[in-house]
């Protein structure tokens, strides 16, 4: 339960206030194109141009009635685990551009930097963030080291507690250090951190998780927000969305289903239509 005031609101009723009383929302991703100094940047591409393209795919989604949206850094690859100031400047000046093309809640995430995300979601006034704050992981992406007391007191010192939290227990694109089981991770998680939901997805972005252990999890925790946090097709939408509390999808609504490309109306379009009639 979480206190607000003299009211206990659970996490599941707080779930769906924070996604406009929707109890499963679907949540389109809001991909940045490279930001200055990433691998694929590209110094051809004004600010105006990231800044087009991106409120072109906002107003996609909301025309098609998406639930909520997140704003990433997904063109930043391969990803850091503390990116530089011209990251958080610029994702906050392209996002506060796109944000009055919204009339959805919507998050972010700030690949794959906990503070940085935490930071930008309170400058961007985000209802909610997609981020990892806890454990260890070797990967693609190398050493990771998330601790939950220090990002927790870093929202606390800037005033962001109203952001809520959604975060993975799982690696992505890697190995978990902590040979617990995930549900053994998950309880653990709940019990000390003040956490909003947890973050279900495949091995790396646009794969899906493997369906009986993603409906084990939800067996384990009915009682705790769980959004499906990549893989979402379809195909694959009918039995996962009735497992879980919400989606969030990218990959498969993106122009010839690839990752970086722009949002394709019709696929994201398709997809809607199969979610809201599961």
């Amino acid at each position: 339960m979480i206190e607000r005031g003299y009211e206990m609101m659970s996490l599941m009723e707080m779930h769906k206030q924070t996604f406009g009383n929707v109890s499963k929302p679907i949540i389109g991703c809001l991909h940045m194109s490279a930001l200055p100094g990433t691998p694929y940047y590209d110094a051809g591409l004004s600010m105006k141009d990231h800044i087009q393209r991106l409120k072109n795919d906002a107003k996609i989604l909301m025309s098609l009635g998406y639930d909520a949206v997140v704003f990433a850094n997904e063109g930043d690859r391969p990803y850091q685990p503390h990116v530089s100031p011209e990251i958080i400047a610029t994702y906050v000046r392209i996002a506060c551009e796109v944000i009055p093309e919204l009339h959805t809640p919507y998050g972010c995430g700030v690949l794959i930097d906990p503070i940085a995300t935490l930071a930008v979601a309170n400058a961007i006034a985000a209802s909610f963030v997609r981020t990892y704050v806890s454990n260890s992981y070797e990967g693609t992406f190398g050493h990771q080291q998330f601790i939950p007391a220090d990002i927790f007191r870093y929202q606390k010192q800037i005033g962001a507690e109203r952001v809520k939290v959604y975060t993975y227990f799982e690696a992505h694109a890697g190995v978990c250090l902590d040979t617990r089981s995930t549900e053994d991770q998950i309880a653990s998680g709940f019990a000390t951190m003040p956490i909003s939901g947890m973050l279900v997805g495949g091995p790396r972005a646009g794969l899906a998780p493997d369906q009986a252990k993603f409906m084990a999890i939800r067996k384990a925790f009915p009682d705790k927000p769980l959004i499906l946090g990549s893989g979402a097709n379809i195909d694959n939408i009918s039995a996962l969305l009735p497992n879980c509390d919400g989606v969030i999808v990218g990959t498969t609504i993106k122009r010839d289903a690839y990752l970086y490309n722009e949002i394709d109306p019709k696929r994201a379009e398709a997809f809607i239509r199969a979610a809201k009639n599961t």
